[in-house]
């Protein structure tokens, strides 16, 4: 069973994956499901109800990864959903210092 916290996360999960297929970014929940090793039937039956135990942290990273979703909004619920390109650019830049001044 899952904290009302961690409830919110899963649902902002569900949130953006639905966000996504609008987009056309991905085909549907199927495809999803398919393409990163998630068990379709515990991908459905958390979507029903966020108190199950099945939602595992895995299904969050293809989102960060590969689709923009902002890991401050899936966690926190702050932010844009979508990471802005600036963002990303920004982060990019960062990544590059190896130095202190880089933090």
């Amino acid at each position: 069973m899952h904290s009302e916290e961690s409830q919110q996360i899963i649902a902002r999960f569900y949130e953006a994956l639905d966000e996504v297929k609008k987009r056309g970014w991905i085909g549907g929940k199927s495809t999803y499901c398919e393409y990163y090793g998630i068990n379709r039937r515990n991908f459905d039956s958390q979507k029903k109800n966020l108190q199950r135990g099945w939602f595992q942290v895995s299904w969050m990273v293809p989102l960060i990864r590969y689709y923009k979703i902002n890991p401050r909004w899936l966690l926190t619920g702050f932010g844009p959903m979508i990471k802005v390109r600036v963002e990303m650019e920004k982060h990019q830049d960062n990544s590059k210092n190896t130095g202190p001044s880089s933090i």
